[in-house]
């Protein structure tokens, strides 16, 4: 596996620590403008794909549920910052018996640059993901224990997957229908620090234009393919790997589809309702996602 760390500190360096690409494709906002979505989500899943493919049905659910911030700014020209920041109220287990877990989860910041800004954008991304609002120091533990051994709760650590991970991204954009609609592509290489093997991440998104009052449909896909090279578990590792199951090499594939609103005459505010299916998988679990967002542009 390539050296993390040597990436990490680059990026910290030479990128001063940015935001992540998210639907705003390859166009970059301008210096000052920019975007701020809040959002709601619900994943849950009682099925999971095993190593071969293959359905497994579990007597436990996973039933998260999450609040998200995200946002992109114009720095100077051609460069933009992004973040998006997550908050989950988890469940685990079986029905009616459920261990649950609140509080920050998951975190990405990331830079954007725009390679060019004609008829058809590209840019290029830099995305950190990173535990920092949960992580403990010290080995995994699904609990907290005091110095006697006695149980205090569920440990914040099992609020995401505790590793931190760099995605390299290429994108590319173009407007449809005089600016109305439009369509994202996205490819990229993930670096991923300790046990979880590399990935190669490739999303697309397709907004179309409805004849009512600038309402939009948006379709998209995501396909995540796992290179193979993850490494034993350490005992700071959350996940590790069994017998015809390892989440430390998983693969997915996703689609979803939503609807978006203008929410006033300048359409600077927005709000979009959807819906994502996870449709293949190997060692991954069979998520279904209604989700809401509120967006404002300046």
């Amino acid at each position: 596996m390539p050296s993390f760390r040597t990436m990490v500190s680059f990026v910290f360096a030479f990128l001063l620590l940015p935001g992540i690409a998210l639907a705003g494709g390859a166009w970059v906002p301008a210096p000052g403008d920019g975007d701020l979505t809040l959002g709601f989500s619900q994943k849950t899943a009682n099925r999971s794909w095993d190593s071969r493919g293959d359905t497994i049905i579990h007597t436990s659910n996973h039933d998260f549920r999450y609040a998200y911030l995200s946002g992109e700014l114009g720095l100077v020209k051609r460069l933009s910052t992004t973040f998006l920041v997550t908050y989950l109220d988890g469940r685990e287990g079986p029905p009616g018996d459920e261990e649950k877990n609140s509080g920050l989860s998951d975190a990405w910041f990331g830079l954007k640059y725009a390679l060019r800004q004609d008829q058809w954008p590209m840019a290029i991304a830099a995305t950190l993901r990173t535990p920092i609002f949960y992580d403990i120091k010290g080995p995994y533990s699904r609990h907290l224990f005091d110095a006697n051994g006695n149980l205090l709760g569920n440990s914040p650590e099992w609020r995401g997957l505790l590793k931190t991970d760099l995605t390299l991204s290429y994108l590319v954009s173009h407007s449809i229908k005089d600016g109305e609609g439009w369509f994202n592509l996205e490819a990229g290489y993930t670096l991923r620090e300790g046990a979880p093997a590399d990935q190669i991440p490739v999303s697309g998104e397709l907004g179309w234009p409805l004849p009512w009052r600038h309402t939009k449909v948006k379709v998209s896909a995501v396909y995540v393919q796992s290179l193979g090279n993850d490494s034993p578990r350490k005992p700071d590792d959350r996940f590790g790997s069994r017998p015809g199951y390892n989440f430390n090499n998983a693969s997915m594939a996703k689609i979803g589809a939503s609807f978006i609103f203008a929410l006033d005459h300048d359409r600077k505010w927005s709000a979009e309702i959807g819906y994502n299916q996870w449709v293949w998988g190997k060692s991954a679990r069979q998520y279904d996602e209604p989700f809401l967002a509120f967006g404002r542009r300046f």
